[in-house]
This record gives structure tokens, sequence and C-alpha cells, in this order.
């Protein structure tokens, strides 16, 4: 059981049939809650939720929500066409794979010790311990080499209605943001321009188990809470809708979804992927 986040009209018809209320109950909802939200000129977000939650509690059924939608915006090589799995970066830059050997062209290849990596050029490795010099904190951060602060982790989102409208989704289209680092780093434009002229832009689709992912927001919420979470952010955004114009809305507020730093996106989860051209992005 999931709730089908693509566009407005399907977060209505999937939330009223989960919880067994109609469009007008939606409707009643959020003129109540923005009125006990209303703080002269904004609104209390903890109150709204407040109320929204309370809502939800009102009308959860026995079906628990055991499933949710993963959107996951990443620029692949075409080399990868067709493999629609998604590694963690650890596991995408120690094994051989079309981002490995792709890099490995271009001279630049990973060395695997302990639970970090080594950043091997033209056979030689590059320290990266001078955390003064322009982007090495974060290709630390991004090859794990701060036991502390750690992302190997492959991400994405809860909604898919306006995700073309995050700014997120922008700075994706030209190359992923380490490769971008990486080829200022070494000096080698080529690794950045070769990279996009060999690859597409596209939003994967898959469909997980709730208990595997994790909120940004919230990452330690334990499995049974995820559900009412996922609520509520759907909730939140179809609060936007009744009270704001279209055209005036944006992306910032959508839920970011991931999972562990060691876990793989199972290609048995994949639905569907769509291709983004920069026309589309709002």
């Amino acid at each position: 059981m999931y709730i089908d986040t693509h566009t407005k009209e399907a977060m209505e018809k999937s939330i009223c049939s989960y919880l067994c209320i109609n469009p007008k109950d939606l409707c009643d909802l959020f003129d109540i809650a923005g009125s006990e939200a209303q703080q002269e000129k904004f609104i209390d977000g903890d109150k709204l939720n407040s109320v929204l939650n309370s809502f939800i509690d009102a009308h959860m059924p026995e079906t628990l929500i055991d499933e949710v939608l993963f959107f996951h915006l990443s620029r692949r090589l075409n080399a990868a066409e067709n493999c629609n799995a998604g590694n963690n970066l650890f596991d995408l830059l120690s094994t051989e794979n079309a981002m490995s050997l792709f890099l490995k062209e271009h001279d630049v290849e990973f060395e695997v010790c302990d639970r970090h990596l080594n950043l091997i050029y033209k056979g030689k490795e590059v320290s990266l311990e001078d955390t003064n010099r322009e982007h090495i904190p974060y290709l630390r951060w991004r090859f794990g080499h701060n036991a502390n602060r750690i992302d190997f982790c492959f991400n994405g989102f809860l909604l898919k209605d306006l995700l073309y409208r995050n700014s997120y989704a922008r700075e994706l289209y030209d190359v992923p943001e380490f490769i971008g680092r990486l080829a200022t780093f070494l000096k080698r434009r080529d690794i950045g321009t070769d990279f996009f002229e060999n690859s597409r832009y596209y939003c994967l689709e898959y469909r997980i188990p709730l208990e595997r992912i994790m909120f940004d927001d919230d990452e330690k919420l334990e499995t049974e809470k995820k559900a009412r979470y996922l609520l509520n952010q759907i909730l939140n955004r179809l609060y936007e809708y009744h009270t704001s114009n279209i055209r005036y809305m944006f992306d910032h507020d959508n839920p970011i979804i991931r999972l562990t730093d060691s876990d793989t996106m199972d290609e048995k989860y994949y639905v569907s992927k769509e291709e983004i051209t920069w026309d589309m992005l709002g």
C-alpha cells in the first residue's frame, strides 16, 4: 500500500481513498488548519502540523502504508542506459561499472581503504589532507574520509508533482556534483565535458518498502511512525495548493528521502524513468 505522489490530483485521490474521506473533507480540514495556524502575517507551522496530525490520527485505517514512491534525479552515462538500479557512491566508485570505467579512461581510480576511498590520479594517490585547499573538504566528505560525516547514500524525493521546479533539479542538469568538483580539483575540465556529452538526465521512479527509507528531516524516525510523517508531508503540499496559486509554487519543501549509506536501490523496485530536458525545468 502506498500513496500516489505523482500529481496534485493523484495525491488527493489516493489520500482520500486511504483515509476514507472525500475532497470536501480535505477542503474543510485546510480551512480549519489555516484558521488555527494564522498568526497575523504568517502561518505557524507547528500549529498547522498539529491540526493535520490530529486529522490523520482520527482517520488512520488499520491497513498500513508499507511502500513509498521514490523519485531519483540522475545524469547517467549512455553506457549504463539499461541499468536501472542505484548504487551508493562507495560501490559506484569501487566496483567495475560504467561510472568507474569512465573515470578510469580519464586517469582517475579509487582505492578502498577500510571504509573510505583514496583518490588515485594517473597511478598516484592524491593527498586530501590539506583541508584549507579548495574542494578538499567536499571530496573528503564524499569519499568517506571524515568518520563522523559520511555521505555515500542514494537519495531522492517523495513528491513528483513540482519536482522539475526544484532548484536542485536545475543544478543536477549539468553533471553530478562530485564529478564537477573532482574535474575542477584535478584541473581536468574534459572530465565534466565528456560526462555531459555522453550522458542523459533522468528522473527514475522506484517503489520501495517504507522501512528501507529515511527522511532527511527526521532520519531517526521509527518505521511505524514513518507513515504518519509521510501523510503529514503530503497534506502539507495539498494545503499549499489549497491556499496558493500554482504559478507561484515551487518545490523547496519536497521531502528528501534516502537509503542508508551502505544500501543499494535494487532494480526490482524500479518502476519507470523519464528523460528530463532543460525546457522541462521551470
